[in-house]
């Protein structure tokens, strides 16, 4: 079983989030002050999606982030 990496776990669950969201991309990426083109670049892996702006698009989308840290599990 492959584990994505985290950064595309987060954009993964963020891009889902906006597709299910009470509110189009256009609205989201206005109230962001982004361009819808640089919202779906992020979203696409394009341009980077940082936590905070995660955490902007997500709480928009109705949701909030948490992160969790966790020791690595250790195969033998």
């Amino acid at each position: 079983m492959t584990t994505l990496p985290a950064d595309e776990q987060l954009r993964t669950q963020t891009r889902a989030a906006v597709q299910q969201a009470p509110i189009s991309q256009a609205e989201i990426a206005r109230q962001l002050g982004v361009s819808t083109k640089h919202l779906n670049q992020m979203l696409l892996g394009h341009a980077p999606l940082s936590l905070i702006w995660a955490e902007g698009i997500l709480g928009l989308c109705g949701m909030e982030v948490e992160v969790t840290v966790r020791p690595e599990k250790r195969h033998p």
